[in-house]
């Protein structure tokens, strides 16, 4: 694939490379001829991904253009130059353009008084004369074996470690392994901490070991890496102004695993024939207004399947994107963390649902969440949204509480059905309990009235009737629970295991298939015998059931005869009060039916009261456990919290408090539609001191002089209403959890000592640099940000979040919009994009992607971006220009 030279990356570079005649200088015979050896340094660098090596024979050029020639066929980058002894003995490595000629070469050499045909021995000059004259000649110097012989270090030259001109210098391995070794003075040195060494600009390090054997080029410590976006010596130089971003030891870059979007691409609509690599670290897409830059950020979004915040936010998106994508497509390649580094292309058109498939085209089940389930996009004023939205706010935090793990092992989740399900059984037993109570209260006035026909000695007289009524009643009990028994072995077939998901297919690849045959066969056996069995005993049911209703019928039958035997002694029966025997015989008949049908109520009232007595016991132990897995809970919150504000670093501070935000628990009791409570009336809720939906519960139960006595500022008429909400809206009160509150403060001071104040009373620009700070730490999938620097104070950006996002762009992807100099000048982004718009929409040509080592981009970024007089000082101070 031929690299489009797009974006800044990493290019391994060997700055100390020698012709094949240097080996003499050390006593020893070449091997190889030179076109063998140039030949064998070509294998070696393409092999070891070398992109760029620097020539430092000493006091020497005459190989310079049969290497260039050779390595430069295969898209290697040759620096030319040479390594010189100074007046001072110190070694100096001179590099230069790769385009320089050895003509000038040899002159530069002339006019530092080098012996070219000794070139070991040392100039008249000194090294500061040195320095100069390389820099003059538009050169690059760094410091050889600092610490070695003939090193500056080694013999303590601090001027000349303190020239400015002077900005790298070669160490043998790395830092650590100094100090490690006990060379504790040049530790300090190097760490720019030895006050007689110390420099204004720390001194840039890099390995660059002396190569005279080509195979020296694959120990770590041969070469360096330095970021530029296509390699030349005018990005190389440029790379060591910011040092901190740019250049690298091999043993610095270790693989790090965070997601990424690789590429997007557009088929149609405004942004139609756009193809964008992104880099893995800072990409910034600038351009004037109306150029798609918010275009590009929403499409990126809709692609991803993801809703803005906000009413407005959503209907800016919707329309953004209805209008710049329309009929046309996006295209996303994205690599996945979640998914061990898999890459997926995402393709998405207006009104379709987003289409994932792998990279061989095959389509995927995944949905773009299940491969970036924390990417995070924000559009113009969203930021400032989640300052006005406490709940938005803590889904920010939650991320770095790990809120969904600590939930999953809490065991909340599991106590929280348990109450659902026994506040259900409670309702229905409460239910029983009141019909029973009902029966009673009806079966007590029935006994109540057969003493009177006691009195009348009627009982006596028809004392038989009592007992046909109970055999009727205990007849009809015990032939429907034959019945329902009878239904049971329906249902119970129909849940009889089955092993149809043991198939050859599944089983195919398992290295221990035979046992399944044999489990497969073992379960569809069983069944077969238990189907065969309750067969055989629902057989025996249908047959019972039909005996059972003869039975019925020879009972009834009886009791028909026995009535109409007991209704001719109704005639037996005296008067009383106007009615004959028989109306009084009629009436006590009913009485003792109506008795017999009613008297199992007692039974099942005493049964129903048991149950709910367990019930609730059981949920008391319930609400008790939900409070101690509460409590444990907020305790791994509150240190999660701590953790996250040490990683603040003192530029905000989150304050946790464990079901804080009680605005969810006033929309819950709302949500019941309570004649005359409205939100308003409840906002008492929110400050009421000593409470708990809980304890809001348990005075509800108590009555209206209850919940009034707590002083939570509820008033007598709203207690008045709460008290005769429902016993299942009350346990939906007490089991409810009162949603977390994080408070989020910035630290307003640039003095040592910090000065915070709370979101809600900063300005809309310090909100969101509070919030944005949040936004910056830890996560593996990518942040898009669309123009932030609208709600940010300028000052800020420079001083805070630009210094954040340096950090933070090794281990995650930022994609900003911006039009704003700080972010993608001094945040030195790897990828930049100038957006461009002609009639037919907007365009983004190659030669407008890169990074700000390129003159082009230069250019096209000090045009369209924003930034006072003090940015553009500090650009040229930093670009040349």
């Amino acid at each position: 694939m031929v690299d489009t030279f797009s974006k800044a990356k990493f290019w391994k570079c060997a700055l100390q490379v020698n012709p094949a005649s240097y080996t003499s200088y050390r006593g020893n015979e070449q091997s190889l001829t030179e076109d063998e050896y140039n030949k064998k340094l070509l294998e070696v660098c393409l092999e070891e991904g070398i992109k760029v090596i620097g020539l430092a024979d000493h006091g020497n050029v005459d190989s310079v253009d049969k290497i260039r020639e050779t390595l430069t066929s295969q898209g290697i980058v040759v620096f030319p130059g040479f390594e010189i002894a100074s007046s001072e003995k110190v070694h100096l490595v001179c590099l230069f353009d790769e385009q320089e000629t050895v003509k000038n070469l040899e002159h530069f050499l002339y006019e530092l008084n080098i012996d070219t045909s000794n070139g070991t021995l040392p100039s008249p000059h000194s090294a500061d004369f040195i320095l100069n004259k390389i820099r003059e000649k538009g050169g690059f110097v760094y410091a050889a074996h600092c610490t070695d012989d003939n090193g500056v270090l080694n013999q303590k030259l601090n001027n000349i470690w303190k020239n400015e001109l002077l900005v790298a210098a070669q160490i043998p391995t790395t830092v650590q392994s100094l100090k490690e070794q006990g060379d504790q003075a040049n530790y300090q040195i190097l760490t720019n901490k030895d006050l007689a060494y110390k420099r204004t600009f720390p001194m840039v390090l890099i390995n660059a070991k002396d190569v005279e054997d080509p195979e020296t080029l694959r120990k770590e410590n041969a070469s360096c890496l330095i970021k530029m976006t296509e390699p030349s010596f005018s990005a190389f130089c440029q790379a060591f102004q910011d040092p901190e971003s740019r250049v690298r030891l091999n043993s610095d870059i270790r693989e790090q695993y965070y997601s990424r979007l690789e590429s997007v691409s557009f088929i149609g609509g405004y942004l139609d024939g756009v193809e964008i690599n992104y880099s893995e670290h800072l990409n910034t897409i600038i351009g004037g207004r109306g150029t798609g830059k918010s275009t590009l950020i929403e499409c990126i979004r809709y692609a991803l399947n993801l809703t803005p915040i906000g009413k407005q936010a959503r209907e800016q998106h919707n329309k953004i994107v209805k209008f710049n994508l329309g009929t046309g497509q996006i295209r996303l390649e994205i690599k996945s963390a979640t998914k061990h580094g898999q890459c997926y292309q995402i393709t998405r058109r207006y009104g379709q649902s987003p289409v994932v498939s792998d990279m061989s085209g095959e389509i995927s089940s995944f949905t773009p969440n299940d491969s970036l389930p924390e990417v995070e996009i924000f559009g113009q004023n969203e930021i400032h949204e989640i300052a006005n939205d406490p709940s938005e706010q803590l889904k920010v935090v939650d991320r770095f509480l790990n809120r969904e793990q600590i939930e999953q092992s809490s065991g909340i989740a599991d106590i929280e059905d348990k109450l659902v399900n026994t506040g259900k059984e409670i309702t229905a037993l409460k239910e029983q309990v009141s019909e029973f109570e009902s029966e009673v209260k009806k079966l007590e006035l029935l006994e109540e009235d057969a003493k009177r026909f006691k009195q009348l000695g009627i009982d006596e007289q028809l004392k038989a009737l009592p007992v046909l009524a109970t055999e009727k009643t205990l007849f009809s009990a015990v032939k429907t629970e034959v019945i329902e028994f009878s239904d049971s072995l329906t249902e119970l077939a129909k849940e009889l295991p089955s092993a149809e998901s043991i198939t050859d297919e599944v089983i195919a690849d398992f290295p221990d298939k035979e046992l399944f045959v044999e489990l497969k066969k073992l379960v569809t056996n069983l069944s077969k015998d238990a189907e065969t069995l309750l067969a055989q005993i629902s057989n025996k049911f249908s047959t019972g059931n039909v005996d059972i209703v003869s039975l019925e019928k020879r009972l009834e039958a009886s009791v028909q005869e026995h009535e109409l035997a007991i209704e001719k002694e109704f005639k037996k029966i005296n008067p009383v009060e106007g009615k004959s025997g028989k109306q009084i015989g009629q009436e006590y008949s009913q009485l003792v039916k109506d008795v017999a049908q009613l008297k199992p109520s007692r039974s099942k009232l005493s049964e129903a009261q048991e149950k709910l007595s367990k019930h609730e016991a059981e949920r008391k132990k319930h609400l008790t456990s939900l409070s101690e897995k509460m409590s444990i809970r907020s305790s791994k919150f509150e240190k999660g919290v701590k953790k996250l504000n040490k990683k603040l670093n003192g530029n905000i501070r989150v304050n946790y408090t464990a079901e804080g935000n009680r605005k969810s628990l006033i929309d819950k009791i709302v949500a019941f539609k309570i004649p005359g409570v409205a939100s308003g009336k409840l906002q008492w809720i929110q400050t009421a001191q000593h409470f708990s939906p809980m304890l809001l519960a348990e005075k509800i139960l108590e009555g209206r002089d209850a919940i009034v006595g707590q002083n939570w500022g509820c008033t007598d008429s709203v207690a008045d209403k709460l008290e005769k909400i429902s016993n299942a809206q009350v346990m939906e009160i007490e089991e409810f959890i009162v949603d977390d509150l994080v408070n989020i403060e910035l630290n307003i001071s640039d003095n040592v000592t910090p000065v915070f104040k709370e979101l809600d009373s900063l300005s809309t620009g310090q909100q969101c640099t509070a919030l944005l700070h949040l936004l910056l730490l830890d996560n593996r999938d990518p942040l898009l940000l669309d123009q932030p620097e609208d709600n940010l104070d300028n000052a800020f950006i420079a001083d805070r979040i630009v210094m954040q996002v340096r950090k933070a762009k090794l281990t995650r992807q930022f994609i900003f919009a911006t039009h704003n100099a700080n972010i993608p000048i001094f945040g030195d982004a790897e990828w930049i994009g100038v957006l461009e718009a002609n009639a037919d929409g907007a365009s983004l040509p190659n030669s407008n992607q890169g990074s700000i080592d390129q003159k082009s981009i230069q250019s096209l970024a000090a045009k369209i971006l924003e930034g006072g007089k003090d940015a553009f000082n500090r650009r040229k101070e930093k670009y040349g220009f």
